[in-house]
């Protein structure tokens, strides 16, 4: 039996918590039920850490110095030329832990100017195409038509060919021949479809095209996210349907876009990043310092970075990006607003409520099944979120790692 089902599962059990639990869900839950504490915002802010490595999330293991055994007594010739390398050595790493120090700082701060100044030259090169938000206007207008729609979303060929994938792996409007559909096939599939169907479609694949040039150097991070993103909008949307609340396709709609800020973030770092370890290797060339140099090319993405900012504004730019693009169809921009704000769950409108529900069981199903989260804070946080064991169990039998169903 997994972890997750033996604690949240059908099968309950009757195993008395440790003293250590025990003192772990005393400090998580406060003594008013409902008022997000200090312990589930640090989960919340930890979730975010493991989106960008789990390696983060352990202690720093102290460096060892090899360069002169202890296990016997050097000779004065030998421990001369010894002590001189060490210094060597350590000279060098002194200056590359100062270059990635100060790599780190300039990519943060030219990140932080980029992320407070959301220009149309910035929205236009790092967050979702400005046809596919235009598309999705169209989508959801109640004079929606397809005739509306081509001409934008033909625009985006690789939104096309990524829509022809998702069609042929489930197996959706196949040819007569019983061939798989082809990108020729795409503009034509778009009328098979039909409004309804692409306004489920089209949000999924918008976020999908949105995570794929994520930044070469976050791909694990835009693994972890993606899914994330997958699980609470399609939890969320059953928690609709089961619940009875709000319009299911609209509660996924607005969830799917819930990370569309931490996806803005990992574009924005990725490129200050590249900027600036070419300068800094620049420099270093120029210092004819190529062990230095050689040191520097070992560095392969500023997670710290995203790491340290990731937690701190992806709600708000999510927030604000859903202003900037002007989502029409959807009261987005209030939805995110209140999940960045809200201190208890009862300030939440009914779809916030399920989109925060979602991403509370998103979190909990990706940080408990990596160990980050034992059962108590597990309690603790669901609790919160006011996710009982029946909607857990629920949950647990939905494979989310899906578009919803479109029957045609």
């Amino acid at each position: 039996m997994s972890r997750l089902n033996k604690g949240f599962g059908k099968d309950q059990t009757n195993e008395e918590p440790t003293l250590e639990e025990q003192s772990a869900a005393k400090a998580t839950i406060t003594k008013k039920i409902g008022i997000k504490s200090s312990s589930i915002k640090e989960l919340d802010h930890t979730f975010y850490r493991y989106l960008v490595s789990k390696v983060l999330l352990k202690p720093n293991e102290p460096a060892v110095d090899s360069e002169i055994p202890d296990n016997r007594i050097l000779l004065d010739v030998e421990l001369g030329p010894a002590l001189k390398r060490q210094a060597e050595r350590q000279a060098s790493l002194d200056l590359f832990r100062t270059l990635e120090a100060q790599l780190f700082k300039t990519v943060e701060d030219t990140a932080q100017a980029q992320l407070t100044n959301l220009d149309a030259e910035s929205l236009r090169r790092f967050a979702i195409s400005e046809n596919l938000m235009s598309a999705m206007n169209v989508l959801n207008a109640r004079a929606a038509s397809i005739s509306r729609l081509k001409p934008l979303v033909v625009k985006d060929r690789g939104l096309m060919q990524n829509m022809v994938t998702l069609l042929n792996r489930f197996s959706i409007g196949q040819k007569s021949s019983g061939k798989s559909l082809e990108l020729k096939d795409a503009e034509l599939s778009l009328s098979f479809l039909g409004v309804d169907h692409l306004r489920l479609l089209m949000p999924f694949l918008v976020m999908h095209e949105a995570l794929k040039d994520s930044g070469r150097k976050f791909n694990q991070t835009s693994r972890k996210l993606w899914m994330h993103i997958q699980i609470t909008a399609e939890a969320a949307r059953q928690l609709s349907i089961t619940k009875e609340i709000g319009n299911p396709n609209e509660v996924y709609m607005q969830a799917i876009f819930h990370e569309i800020g931490a996806i803005y973030i990992l574009h924005v770092i990725d490129e200050c990043f590249s900027v600036q370890l070419k300068n800094l290797n620049k420099l270093a060339k120029e210092g004819e310092s190529s062990e230095v140099s050689d040191r520097i090319s070992e560095i392969k993405s500023a997670a710290p970075v995203l790491d340290k900012i990731l937690p701190l504004r992806g709600a708000e730019i999510s927030f604000r990006l859903a202003q900037a693009f002007k989502l029409s169809h959807l009261p987005l921009g209030n939805t995110l607003e209140q999940l960045s704000n809200a201190m208890t769950m009862d300030e939440l409108s009914p779809t916030a409520r399920l989109i925060a529900q979602g991403r509370a069981y998103a979190v909990f199903k990706q940080m408990f099944k990596a160990e980050l989260m034992n059962k108590a804070q597990a309690s603790a946080y669901l609790k919160y979120y006011q996710l009982n064991a029946d909607s857990i169990r629920m949950l647990n039998k939905v494979k989310f790692l899906k578009v919803p169903a479109i029957e045609v």
